[in-house]
């Protein structure tokens, strides 16, 4: 197998990103439009969350929530590269890890019912603990 292929959960997680910066912008351009954000907001982010628009507030908080923990996944990712561990189950896993942010994201701006966004989101630390592990051991056996 190409150890290189663990880009690919990476890169998918990098659109996502993207995708929600793009949702951010465009529901802070429909708040300023409407008149519900004062253009001034942006300047210091000093106003009380409950009088934003609720769309706006998901989209700021999902993108920040995407530069929080998914930076431990890039590193174990890059980590699995470096040190050549990469193999067909950590790529399953590093999908799957994936595959439930992007859940996370579409419940988060979308109904953002509570419970089943904390269920994915727990179990996506629940995989990238595995992988953590997986790793640390795959390393502690390779020396």
């Amino acid at each position: 197998m190409n150890p290189n292929l663990i880009y690919y959960p990476c890169f998918a997680l990098l659109l996502l990103s993207a995708m929600v910066l793009v949702r951010m912008f465009l529901t802070r351009v429909q708040g300023i439009k409407s008149g519900q954000v004062d253009f001034r907001y942006f300047k210091t982010y000093n106003h009380a969350e409950k009088d934003l628009p609720t769309q706006m507030t998901q989209a700021s908080r999902n993108f920040t929530n995407l530069f929080e923990v998914p930076t431990l996944f890039y590193m174990v990712c890059a980590f699995s590269l470096i040190t050549q561990q990469v193999d067909g189950f950590f790529l399953w896993l590093a999908w799957i890890y994936v595959a439930l942010r992007y859940l996370h994201s579409l419940i988060h701006l979308t109904n953002n019912k509570i419970m089943p966004r904390m269920a994915v989101y727990g179990l996506s630390w629940i995989v990238l603990i595995i992988m953590g592990v997986i790793l640390a051991f795959r390393i502690a056996g390779s020396l």
